[in-house]
């Protein structure tokens, strides 16, 4: 499997602890001139566009540390929303919304039985034990202890139907068939023996067991396995296979389990050289190359399963304003209910005359930028955005942009990195009545990212000298030289 992994560090660490090893950010924006260029005197129509100002680098952690405060807080202005789903399959890797309690009477919702054998009433014993009880040693051995066979009940059977009355009934009955109203314990199988259609006698040397017999002996009584009101599923749980069995077991249906709405995230693609990628196998043209960002990010967006990715196509970078209309109405249009939530672009964020994107967040969008460059290779120019506007009730809404950039590997490695911890959050969080910063913190410290194994390069590979580097590598496990429950990584 193919995974992205840092070259060039000797300590074995976390993104967790390479971020808390850093100063605590509370996710300012970066002090940039992102405007400088126009209030750049006209150059002449033959002279080169004025450079634009570069951006800090900023380390990957302290980077991941900024997108998590930034969705922590996005998330604490979020009003929660739930969904039911249609089938069982789809609750699999969701957040739960809410606790999920098993209703009355619990399961089992009925008495079961333990044992092959025979249920009894266990107060239809007092006399056999009082003349039982009067007996001397020999002749206890020749006692005789019989019940008169009135039914039988196997397991399936809603109970016994119509039994006849005895002084001393019993009923056959079968492992986890349910034991009869007014019958309290059952007498296993082995301890006794038929002496024709209509008796069971007990088994001499089994006697005195059998008359000591206490109500619910073999006997699972009603919620035994899971009491009533007890909790199946936790708030903020991901479902699990086991999930979705305690849920069945106890008689919930679907429309009862409630998880969390999934974000959606676009994914939109910018460059006049880009085609659509699939479709006709024609040429395509000098200058041109098929969009392979969107596709891969859609596919690897899926595969997270804690999102609901959205193509939104491909955009020239010709007009900026066109392009912050189309992604205006992608965000905030009233006229759609299923608005985006995070928002990927690839392409347009480097120092080019055509990479527009950062322009279009801060200026056209009144944006914030929170970096705009990252101390790594693949991927240095990507930039962190987030986008605040109020509802009509005057509730804050958040809209996270990862502007990534065209290069595919970088593309890919980023939304690793970066888009991935941050769609786990959104879709892990639950509500809280923890003040704002508070609730931040929590959930920036505690957000789940990737974790680092030490491994050995099996080739050398050459580095760059000035950026750390992220290179997609195949892991493999081998035992090593200290027995065989070591093992490192290759």
């Amino acid at each position: 499997m193919e995974k992205c992994a840092e070259v060039g560090s000797s300590k074995k660490t976390s993104d967790k602890d390479m971020m808390k090893s850093k100063p605590k950010t509370t996710g300012e924006s970066i002090d940039s001139s992102i405007n400088d260029e126009a209030a750049a005197p006209p150059s002449p129509s033959h002279s080169p566009p004025p450079a634009k100002p570069q951006l800090p680098m900023i380390p990957v952690p302290l980077a991941l540390q900024i997108v998590l405060t930034e969705t922590a807080r996005s998330i604490y202005h979020q009003e929660a929303s739930h969904v039911s789903v249609s089938s069982h399959e789809m609750l699999l890797g969701r957040a739960s919304a809410e606790d999920l309690r098993a209703p009355e009477p619990g399961y089992l919702d009925y008495n079961a039985s333990i044992m092959d054998g025979y249920a009894i009433r266990t107060g239809d014993l007092d006399d056999a034990r009082t003349q039982y009880g009067r007996l001397s040693r020999d002749e206890k051995k020749t006692f005789v202890l019989s019940f008169d066979l009135v039914g039988r009940v196997y397991a399936g059977d809603d109970g016994a139907g119509e039994i006849a009355s005895s002084k001393r009934p019993a009923i056959y009955i079968t492992t986890g068939a349910v034991v009869p109203d007014g019958y309290d314990a059952v007498v296993p199988i082995e301890e006794t023996e038929a002496k024709d259609s209509s008796t069971v006698q007990i088994v001499s040397s089994h006697v005195e067991s059998v008359l000591d017999t206490k109500p619910m002996t073999w006997v699972r009584p009603i919620g035994c396995d899971i009491a009533a009101g007890s909790v199946v599923l936790a708030r903020g749980e991901i479902v699990q296979p086991v999930h979705v069995a305690l849920a069945a077991q106890v008689g919930l249906r679907l429309a009862d389990i409630k998880v969390r709405r999934l974000p959606r995230i676009g994914v939109l693609s910018t460059g006049n050289e880009l085609t659509p990628a699939f479709g006709q196998p024609t040429k395509i043209g000098q200058g041109k190359i098929p969009d392979v960002n969107r596709p891969m990010l859609l596919t690897q967006l899926a595969a997270y399963g804690n999102c609901i990715p959205v193509d939104l196509g491909i955009v020239s970078d010709e007009d900026s304003s066109s392009i912050s209309k189309l992604l205006d109405d992608a965000l905030w249009s009233e006229s759609c209910t299923e608005n985006v939530d995070v928002l990927v672009t690839t392409g347009g964020i480097s120092m080019g005359e055509k990479d527009v994107m950062a322009k279009v967040f801060v200026e056209g969008m009144n944006g914030k930028l929170h970096f705009g460059r990252m101390n790594m290779k693949p991927g240095k120019p990507t930039t962190f955005i987030t986008i605040d506007r109020k509802s009509d009730q005057g509730a804050m809404r958040r809209k996270l942009i990862f502007a990534l950039p065209g290069n595919p590997v970088s593309a890919s490695v980023c939304t690793e990195l970066l888009v991935r911890p941050c769609l786990d959050l959104i879709h892990d969080s639950v509500a809280s009545d923890e003040d704002e910063e508070s609730f931040v913190n929590h959930g920036a410290d505690h957000a789940r990212v990737h974790e680092e194994v030490m491994a050995e390069l099996a080739s050398d590979i050459k580095l760059d000298q000035g950026r750390p580097e992220y290179r997609r590598v195949a892991l493999r496990r081998v035992a090593s030289a200290d027995g065989p429950s070591q093992y490192t990584y290759q």
